[in-house]
């Protein structure tokens, strides 16, 4: 075998042998940066109200932050849907969430900016917007942080605007 030959086959044998990095592209997509300590699933507990109030209960939603910044939302609201929400009569059901989060390096923290519809008595009635500032803990394994969100009519005229806090916990 040629010397440099040899040399180049030792140093690839060394690369293979060398420990994985956190966050492998070859095996999650993800690269080892500190933007993707969020990417993954989160079990999320959201608590709003009106915005110079009390918030209101806990609802509950199951979130997936993906490499590059996506985002989905699947909320525990009953598929069946709920009567008369926001002051609007008949059967509010609302669609899954999509979105985008970013990180920032300066502040180390995350935004994120999501949007889902919202159906009343199957007719689509407008939709919902929501904006969430999240520090993550030391480990990576809990967020918190506040959250605002406004609900639209179809015709784009703001419904309600609430504020609130949420706490999501590593799945």
């Amino acid at each position: 075998m040629k010397p440099h030959l040899s040399l180049l086959a030792a140093a690839l044998v060394t690369l293979a042998a060398g420990p994985a990095p956190a966050g492998n592209p070859a095996t999650d997509g993800a690269l080892a940066t500190r933007a993707n300590r969020i990417v993954g699933l989160w079990d999320n507990y959201a608590y709003v109200g009106p915005c110079d109030g009390t918030p209101g209960p806990a609802q509950r939603q199951l979130l997936m932050y993906m490499t590059g910044g996506t985002f989905l939302d699947n909320s525990r609201f009953p598929p069946q849907g709920m009567p008369n929400l926001a002051g609007i009569p008949g059967i509010h059901q609302r669609s899954i969430g999509v979105g985008t989060w970013s990180y920032s390096p300066q502040a180390g923290s995350y935004t994120l900016d999501q949007r889902f519809d919202w159906y009343v008595d199957n007719v689509y009635n407008g939709y919902q917007v929501v904006h969430r500032t999240i520090l993550l803990s030391n480990d990576g394994n809990s967020a918190e942080g506040p959250v605002t969100t406004t609900r639209y009519a179809a015709d784009g005229s703001v419904i309600v605007e609430l504020c609130g806090s949420a706490s999501s916990t590593r799945i």
